[in-house]
């Protein structure tokens, strides 16, 4: 019975998996930006909206624009924009 019992909690750790938390980040200038989600507008396939952690504190819900090259100094969109694909 003991070794049924050890059995079955072997099997069930192995098939649990703790789940793997990756972020892109990369640095610009003295930022670090990584990205926690990022979902593409059905209507308008230019727009991203993003979550973005700087520096360890997350930024909430931000729209970002990668057809027009609009305000090329900011570094959240150049981020965002830099991952997509160009059509």
């Amino acid at each position: 019975m003991g070794r049924v019992i050890y059995f079955v909690i072997l099997i069930g750790l192995c098939w649990w998996a703790a789940p793997a938390y990756g972020e892109l980040c990369r640095v610009y200038g003295e930022q670090q930006i990584c990205l926690v989600s990022l979902k593409r507008s059905a209507k308008y396939y230019w727009e991203y909206r993003a979550v973005l952690r700087i520096n360890g504190k997350k930024i909430p819900v931000q729209k970002f624009d990668c057809l027009h090259n609009l305000d090329l100094a900011n570094d959240r969109r150049k981020f965002v924009c830099s991952l997509i694909p160009r059509r």
